[in-house]
């Protein structure tokens, strides 16, 4: 062996490229076919069910999918890093089986949006679901940007787009105002009729008291009482406020 070949970088062959995805996209086939009625069951399934619950049914399908993004996507590029650029074959063989494996992964996906919805419409929204509802969007946001970058050899694009659709996703977060969203969704929910947390809601953030006190007529008189006296307790204006902690979502939650 010549100093030149022992340097060289590792590479994969076309071969060992197809087993490898081949036999993953196969697993994750008959992983989606075998749980395909858990996986969109729905309030049918929970109910059906003994034991299980609306929190664990949302929560067991959110958590596999972190895991298997965080081992798929990896996988993924690294097996593309490295297949050799000038082998044609290679990169459309990869170009296909990639393709399978993301559009299998996105029935997972798709699987873990709908248990968070069902897990929002039964209990309402907090930020514990909605902060989730958001990473999936941004997971199914990085996917199609990997098959448009990655999957058409313009891989070094792929970084820097990932991270840019990370800060659009944290801008849209601050236009929405999470805890202000999140109280005005539970009082739409309180006024139809369904299930309020007060607890939860008088719990909230400055951003959120503007909301609740504008709401607190939609409430029933036990709900309303809780709100109103955390509110109090909590949100009153301080008679010597210290300018360093002072923010536009207190001085809102106070003025109100």
């Amino acid at each position: 062996w010549s100093l030149e070949k022992r340097l060289a970088p590792l590479s994969l062959g076309t071969l060992e490229m197809g087993i490898m995805l081949g036999l993953l996209d196969l697993l994750f086939l008959a992983f989606v076919v075998v749980q395909i009625r858990y996986f969109f069951g729905g309030s049918a399934l929970v109910q059906a069910t003994t034991g299980l619950t609306y929190a664990e049914y949302a929560r067991r399908g959110f958590f596999e999918l972190v895991a298997v993004a965080a081992l798929v996507l990896p996988l993924l590029l690294l097996i593309h890093w490295l297949l050799p650029r000038d082998d044609a074959q290679a990169q459309r063989r990869f170009r296909g089986l990639a393709g399978v494996q993301i559009v299998l992964l996105f029935l997972i996906m798709a699987s873990a949006f709908q248990r968070l919805r069902l897990y929002q419409a039964e209990y309402g929204l907090s930020e514990q679901r909605l902060y989730p509802t958001a990473f999936l969007g941004w997971l199914a946001a990085v996917f199609v940007w990997f098959a448009l970058t990655v999957l058409r050899g313009r891989r070094e694009r792929f970084a820097f787009g990932a991270m840019v659709a990370g800060f659009l996703l944290l801008a849209v977060l601050q236009v929405l105002n999470p805890d202000a969203l999140i109280a005005r969704t539970n009082l739409a929910r309180a006024h139809a009729g369904r299930t309020f947390d007060a607890r939860y809601a008088a719990s909230l953030s400055a951003d959120a008291i503007p909301e609740l006190v504008a709401g607190l007529p939609l409430l029933n008189p036990q709900d309303r009482c809780t709100v109103a006296t955390r509110l109090l307790k909590h949100w009153s204006p301080p008679e010597n406020p210290d300018w360093r902690s002072w923010s536009q979502a207190r001085s809102g939650a106070w003025e109100t």
